[in-house]
């Protein structure tokens, strides 16, 4: 084999210019890809590290594709409530309530289907330009501060996924710990600081232990978190678009947990007819041939994908009248509800709509359309019998807004 017989990129082990005779006595010359270190070339030969996985077969790895978000049937109140989420990631969680069959899940794994990339630090620490832009050059590593200063980029875009967190995840792997393979101990990022940024879905509450599904919550809450262990402490970013689902008529939603969601969406089968006709032609192209079917909807994935990113980069400038922060909080305190959370949600939920309507102003418009997200079964367990009387709840929300809304308007 000559030099001229390698393809590009890759490199001759062994003399190429050695007679052919050398070779019959043992098996030719292997190519392999540039190697970086006599470490990595020593794995190569031994097949330690990466190179075990790619020594055998078939990994049975497989390639998902997502259901189309924009082919979901009879889901417009949940879309709206993941929507408002996407343009505003720091507005809190989503919690999709409803029966087994409702979509739920579906709904949630087609985030991946929208969600604009991700950007993601290129330095070990972690240190992102935003951090330079709100506490200077101090706030980033030596090694960032010279790549800023000289113009050369802190961090690269990625696509955002969606990680379905699984209910017997160990609390180790979810927050992170030292790896202690090596002399000198490191610290292994846990789950969550490898999904600042992208989507954590929790598929059926009820599944996940307490101690597990209560760290998930706060840390998602927070936009961070703090690791103490024996001999060191560690803070990662956990900026993550929390999303959960729960069937209410099966399984109760404490109160703690559930003022950890700004918004609440309720999903449940359609009873119309072409809904369901619907819905049975969506899932069986799907299914027969999910590239196919998803191509369908491409353009319009990729128009909606543009408009999320102009809607995140409006959100700053969407301001709220001060007559209508006055009216938010005299709507919650009208429903009886004592904690902060619920005119916080609702306002910001306000803004996020705003933004997405291209607007930089909060009208009544923007409250009424969120208001039932934000506000529903706040204050109280969601209990199977609280999740009966939910058409009576969102009919007091409507009421009490318009009356307050309505007075308001007048006044001004």
């Amino acid at each position: 084999m000559s030099h001229d017989d390698v393809p590009e990129g890759w490199e001759l082990i062994g003399d190429a210019d050695a007679p052919r005779a050398h070779f019959s006595l043992g098996p030719k010359p292997d190519l392999i890809t540039s190697v970086r270190s006599l470490k990595d070339l020593m794995d190569r030969v031994l097949g330690r590290g990466d190179y075990e996985r790619t020594s055998g077969g078939d990994a049975g790895w497989a390639h998902v594709v997502p259901f189309p978000f924009l082919a979901m049937v009879a889901a417009r109140e949940a879309q709206t409530a993941l929507l408002l989420s996407v343009v505003h990631p720091g507005l809190g969680g989503v919690l999709l309530a409803g029966p087994s069959g409702a979509g739920k899940s579906t709904l949630a794994r087609s985030l991946a289907t929208i969600l604009p990339p991700v950007v993601r630090s290129l330095c070990y620490y972690g240190c992102l330009p935003e951090d330079i832009e709100r506490g200077g050059l101090e706030a980033v590593c030596e090694d960032c501060a010279r790549k800023y200063q000289a113009g050369e980029p802190l961090a690269t875009e990625s696509p955002a996924r969606v990680i379905e967190l699984d209910p017997t995840i160990p609390l180790d792997d979810v927050l992170g710990h030292p790896n202690t393979a090596n002399q000198t101990p490191r610290v292994r990022k846990g789950l969550l600081a490898h999904a600042d940024g992208h989507v954590v879905y929790l598929d059926d509450l009820a599944r996940y232990p307490p101690h597990v599904l209560e760290t998930v919550l706060e840390a998602a809450a927070m936009g961070y978190y703090t690791v103490h262990r024996q001999g060191w402490t560690a803070s990662y970013r956990s900026r993550v678009i929390l999303v959960a689902s729960v069937d209410p008529a099966q399984t109760p939603v404490p109160q703690r947990w559930l003022e950890r969601f700004a918004l609440r969406a309720v999903m449940r089968p359609p009873h119309e007819m072409e809904a369901r006709v619907q819905i049975y032609e969506h899932l069986r192209a799907w299914r027969d041939d999910p590239a196919a079917f998803a191509s369908l909807f491409r353009d319009d994935l990729d128009a909606l994908r543009a408009d999320l990113r102009t809607a995140r980069a409006r959100l700053p400038r969407v301001q709220v009248p001060e007559a209508l922060v006055r009216a938010a909080v005299r709507v919650v305190q009208t429903l009886g509800v004592t904690s902060p959370r619920a005119e916080h949600a609702w306002l910001e939920a306000a803004r996020a709509h705003a933004a997405a309507e291209n607007r930089e102003q909060v009208t009544r418009a923007d409250l009424e359309a969120t208001a039932r997200l934000a506000l529903r079964w706040r204050g109280a367990d969601l209990t199977p019998d609280l999740w009966a009387t939910t058409d009576d709840v969102d009919a007091r929300v409507d009421a009490v807004v318009r009356q307050v809304l309505g007075v308001e308007e007048e006044a001004s």
